[in-house]
């Protein structure tokens, strides 16, 4: 069964995922990041560009048109990625594909409606019978 993992508490979500990010490469695990659309993953992916000039975060948005290879981190804003590892929702609503990742993680800001959205997701997932950890940040 899926291990889901809600980090509440976060002042902003971007700095928070170059963390996860940095320690999803770190692990030398594989992770998709779910994103809202397509503008929504190039904006994240710019963000990781530039977050910090002397790191590198391999991503890519989708699986590699050139060589069709998968990145650590693969932005994504459709049920399409292959990673079957870990699953970082950015989005507000509980990804359709997510019990076939070994991890959730769900990112829950100080934010009124990342609150409300997040409560939603969490009771979803609880009534469904899942363990989920919450580390409050």
């Amino acid at each position: 069964m899926t291990e889901i993992i809600f980090y509440t508490g976060i002042k902003d979500e971007l700095p928070f995922l170059i963390k996860l990010s940095e320690k999803t490469v770190k692990m030398r695990r594989n992770a998709c990041i779910a994103t809202r659309d397509p503008e929504h993953s190039k904006s994240v992916s710019e963000y990781l560009w530039s977050h910090d000039p002397t790191k590198f975060i391999p991503h890519s948005i989708g699986a590699d048109e050139l060589t069709n290879d998968l990145t650590t981190l693969e932005l994504r804003h459709d049920d399409g990625s292959s990673h079957l590892d870990i699953l970082i929702n950015l989005t507000p609503k509980t990804p359709d594909h997510f019990s076939s990742f070994q991890r959730l993680v769900e990112i829950v800001t100080d934010h009124k409606i990342s609150i409300e959205t997040g409560r939603e997701r969490f009771k979803w997932y609880r009534d469904r019978g899942y363990d989920i950890k919450v580390h409050k940040m």
